[in-house]
């Protein structure tokens, strides 16, 4: 049985990734002070480090929430006879999904705190990948064994993609982006 949350803290959790949300629309992580997170929250220092070590420990569960919301609203239909369309839709959620949070995105990915963006983001799409691929080898459609590589190829190029994407001003466009890597898609 799943464990609940006191609503009391789920408030308070909601309260302070809202409160960093915010912030993090107006200036780079590593400006953001933990008494502007609690002020702008309206939640005492005490209470934040009751559940939070510090901005970086609030900055990885507002990650993780993201990756569990994303994961729970944007699931990706998987065709075993076409797996390369549940790339495809993982591509195109992805760069959905950084386009509606534009201004959130390009504040983390301009911060020092990127790399634990980056890392979080890669492990959870690299697991995704992994477990399709692992059901594409059990059904003989990839080669045994591929999976420990092409899992960690396509996060890389994916991640690196969303990444450049946001530092070259959302230029191309999130279509042209999808098409071309749909094209790369096709010639695998």
């Amino acid at each position: 049985m799943e464990k609940k949350t006191d609503l009391r803290v789920q408030r308070t959790y909601k309260l302070l990734t809202n409160a960093l949300v915010e912030l993090l629309s107006e200036k780079n992580f590593e400006e953001i002070q933990v008494a502007e997170i609690c002020e702008r929250a309206m939640i005492r220092r005490a209470t934040f480090y009751k559940h939070f070590g510090d901005k970086f420990e609030l900055f990885t569960y507002f990650i993780k929430d993201i990756q569990n919301e994303f994961d729970k609203n944007n699931s990706v239909e998987y065709d075993p006879k076409h797996s390369k369309t549940y790339y495809l839709g993982m591509i195109s959620q992805t760069f959905s999904f950084l386009e509606h949070n534009k201004a959130m995105v390009t504040g983390i990915i301009n911060s020092s705190a990127s790399h634990i963006l980056i890392d979080l983001l890669s492990e959870q799409i690299e697991f995704d990948v992994r477990a399709k691929l692992k059901a594409d080898e059990k059904r003989g459609a990839v080669m045994p064994g591929k999976a420990n590589y092409l899992a960690p190829m396509f996060t890389g190029a994916l991640v690196y993609m969303a990444q450049w994407w946001v530092l070259h001003d959302w230029q191309p466009t999130k279509e042209e982006l999808v098409d071309e890597m749909a094209n790369v898609l096709k010639n695998m």
